[in-house]
Order: structure tokens, then C-alpha cells, then sequence
């Protein structure tokens, strides 16, 4: 097996250890003679191949583990659409996933890596977003008469969505798993935000005007993050 050797001025003696990847790094005193040193990674050539099949196994599990937390259907409740996702593994150096006739997300590329996986359906989950959400804030925008600077679609982990001083709205890509009712809402409450920056009663009486029953849009979004599933976030989103 390949090492990596390091010297160390506070190492008394040889340290053996291995390194999150899997490399065997072995840390020997500043002055230590490197002819010596194939004998002693010999002496404890039992423990090396030990420790090496015990990390192995556990990176096995852990990559089995993720995968096995990776959705196999994807509902998306802002558009109505459900999809089933399909994994297929490819000699590509980059995980793709894409849309395919009859509702299905196919995941393509080394579908072993679990954590991959994940990266390319957020991917995928932010396109989405942005093709359905930031048109949505256009046209919300001008129905109601408001006006909107930018937009730009986010993976927020503490809100749904937030506006900027300079009048920038950002959407969060896990309103794509509430209800349109609820994506309108946030929408327009950031909406009155470009109006009103604060809390202020004024904020609250320009959003009922848009959102008459905001007071239970409101109540039902602070308990919506249950919705999100858990491939996507790893917290759920804070209530605002």
C-alpha cells in the first residue's frame, strides 16, 4: 500500500493513521532515519490491512446508506407534477439528472456515489425552480400592481424566501414542494416587502390587500417545511 509520510517536530514516535479518503499517512519525528521506516510500516502490516477492509466496509455502508435515502418518486406540489426517478449507472465523469417523456427524472452517471446523486437532482429541483418560480414573481408582481427588481432562486436553510433592501426577492427551491396557494403567498409578502421593508402595520394591511387571508397562509406555511423532503434538506426550514 502507497503513504504518505509527514514529519512532525512534536512526534515522539512513528503515528499511523488513515485519512478521510482512505490514504494511509504516516507522521514520524523531525529527525527520523526514512531508511527504517519500510520495517516498521511491515511490523504492522496485520493492522494496516485491518484497518483498511474495516474502512472499506464502512464506506461501503455509508454510500449504500445515502443511497438508499435518495427518492425513487418526486412530487412537486407548486406545479402538480410527479415524477418517478429512474437511476442509471454510466462511465460519465458527472452525474446528470434530466427530464424524460412520461414523467420520469433519469439519473445518470456513478449513481454509486450517493452524495452525487443528491447534487445533481438539486440541480435538476433549482432549474425547475427557476422556471417556475421567478416567472410566477413576475407575473404575481404585476397583478398586483408591484413592482420587482430581481429575483433569483436560492437553497435557503432559514427562510422561504427573502427581499433585499435594493428590492431583490429570493425564492427558496423548497417552496416547489408547497401548495400554489402558499407559493403565492410568500410571494406577495415579499412583494409588500419592496414597499415596506418592516413589519410595520402598513406592511401588514398592503398585504391583506393582495392576500386576504394571509393570517392562514401564514399559519400554514410555519409548518410546511414537513413537507420537504429529506434528500433535499438535511434542517427543516425555520418558521418566519
Amino acid at each position: 500500500m502507497d503513504y504518505d509520510v509527514r514529519r512532525s517536530r512534536r512526534a515522539r514516535h512513528v503515528w499511523l493513521r488513515f485519512s478521510a479518503s482512505g490514504e494511509l499517512v504516516v507522521t514520524v519525528p523531525w529527525r527520523f532515519d526514512l531508511r527504517i521506516l519500510p520495517d516498521v510500516i511491515a511490523s504492522r502490516q496485520a493492522w494496516i490491512e485491518r484497518t483498511a477492509a474495516r474502512l472499506a466496509l464502512q464506506r461501503e455502508h455509508d454510500s449504500q446508506t445515502r443511497a438508499a435515502a435518495l427518492p425513487h418518486t418526486v412530487h412537486l406540489a407548486a406545479t402538480g407534477q410527479s415524477f418517478t426517478v429512474q437511476y442509471r449507472e454510466t462511465d460519465s465523469l458527472r452525474l446528470t439528472a434530466v427530464e424524460r417523456p412520461g414523467g420520469i427524472l433519469l439519473v445518470r452517471g456513478a449513481i454509486s456515489d450517493g452524495e452525487s446523486c443528491r447534487a445533481a437532482l438539486m440541480r435538476w429541483l433549482k432549474r425547475s425552480a427557476r422556471r417556475t418560480l421567478l416567472p410566477l414573481l413576475v407575473d404575481t408582481a404585476g397583478n398586483a400592481g408591484l413592482v420587482v427588481g430581481r429575483g433569483i432562486v436560492r437553497s435557503q436553510r432559514t427562510r422561504w424566501a427573502s427581499c433585499s433592501r435594493t428590492g431583490t426577492i429570493s425564492l427558496n427551491v423548497r417552496l416547489m414542494f408547497v401548495s400554489p396557494v402558499l407559493v403565492r403567498h410568500t410571494i406577495l409578502h415579499e412583494l409588500c416587502h419592496t414597499v415596506h421593508m418592516d413589519h410595520s402595520p402598513a406592511f401588514w394591511q398592503l398585504l391583506e390587500r393582495h392576500d386576504a387571508g394571509w393570517r392562514e397562509h401564514r399559519r400554514m406555511l410555519r409548518t410546511a417545511w414537513s413537507e420537504t423532503p429529506a434528500w433535499v434538506a438535511r434542517v427543516p426550514v425555520s418558521r418566519r
